[in-house]
């Protein structure tokens, strides 16, 4: 019975044979997960595509000891086997095979405007630098993952600073709770309508209760009959 021949601590890609089955076609998917930005560390992609997950990014922070670093920095737990192989990733495949059946976890490293190139060391050995790119794909190792490493690193974050005004209108005049904008309130010393209105009711309420007065005492205050 054959061992799986996984992509791990000391190990190199498999060759391919001419048993092997022809590759099927690759497609782009959608990564998901956040990239570094501005060559902060190492971008680390998993393609779990073939295992009926998706394409996922992280980002191990600085520069990782190793490819093995990396991949766990980056929020992957990787499981081996009795010999030290990745046989997992993330729990993916579950269980870990223990015979080869034509796919293994393959390892890839690229440039940031480049393409995947298949590892010639373990992910033990490797020492990616920050820029890097570091590909994992669950495959018969004809292809890297299923995104190119532009795609993943267009993950990262940009994060986008509040510009001045930004809680203004659109003439730049904020407004109040009220709806008003500077220059509505009452100035010192000015009359509003209301109290003008009120002014008004007063001097005619005067009016009328004198006229009333006059009314009933024609000869007015200390008049005589």
């Amino acid at each position: 019975m054959l061992l799986l021949p996984l992509l791990a601590a000391g190990a190199t890609a498999l060759p391919l044979t001419a048993a092997a089955a022809a590759p099927a076609p690759v497609l782009t998917a959608v990564p998901t997960g956040e990239a570094c930005a501005d060559d902060a560390g190492v971008t680390v992609v998993v393609d779990l595509t073939d295992l009926g997950g998706e394409v996922e990014v992280g980002c191990a922070e600085g520069t990782p000891a190793s490819g093995a670093q990396a991949l766990a920095d980056a929020g992957f737990t990787d499981t081996r086997d009795s010999a030290q192989m990745i046989c997992a990733i993330d729990d993916l495949p579950n269980p870990c095979p223990t015979t080869f059946e034509g796919s293994w976890w393959s390892y890839w490293s690229a440039e940031a405007d480049g393409e995947w190139v298949a590892y010639e060391v373990g992910a033990d050995q490797s020492t990616p630098q920050p820029g890097a790119v570091e590909g994992w794909r669950y495959f018969d190792g004809s292809a890297g993952p299923t995104v190119t490493p532009a795609e993943a690193l267009a993950t990262a974050e940009v994060a986008q600073e509040d510009e001045p005004g930004d809680e203004t209108g659109s003439d730049g005049a904020a407004a109040d709770d009220a709806g008003t904008t500077p220059g509505d309130e009452d100035e010192p010393g000015s009359v509003t309508p209301l109290v003008l209105g009120a002014a008004l009711a007063v001097l005619l309420v005067a009016a009328v209760v004198g006229l009333t007065r006059r009314r009933r005492d024609p000869h007015g205050p200390g008049g005589q009959d």
